[in-house]
């Protein structure tokens, strides 16, 4: 969360991953807090107001760790868009998972 909203610089597969980790694990517990307090019932009817506090609290910051990502591959912050494409979301998710350009000393003055 120290890079709460940076978009500038670069994110190794490692910071990428956990934070996915993380937030995947924040997302399963919120979900089984709104499943306790609704006891149960039908899935379609039950309010999620915990899950949704998560997806907007962590929304930021997955966006930018994701951007920060795309740069660490070589690839612009506005690839992210592809996001909302099926297509685009399997093309970002082989970029998230190959490893990031090494950086020489010349590309970092």
């Amino acid at each position: 969360m120290r890079k709460y909203a940076t978009f500038k610089g670069r994110a190794e597969r490692p910071e990428f991953w956990y934070w996915a980790l993380f937030t995947w694990i924040l997302s399963m517990i919120a979900y089984t807090i709104d499943t306790a307090v609704a006891g149960g019932g039908n899935p379609m009817t039950r309010s999620l107001v915990v899950s949704n506090i998560v997806v907007l609290a962590t929304a930021m910051p997955t966006i930018s760790v994701s951007i920060r990502r795309l740069h660490d591959v070589g690839r612009s912050g506005w690839w992210f868009l592809l996001t909302f494409t099926v297509i685009g979301a399997l093309l970002l998710l082989y970029w998230y998972v190959r490893p990031g350009r090494t950086v020489r000393l010349a590309d970092s003055v």
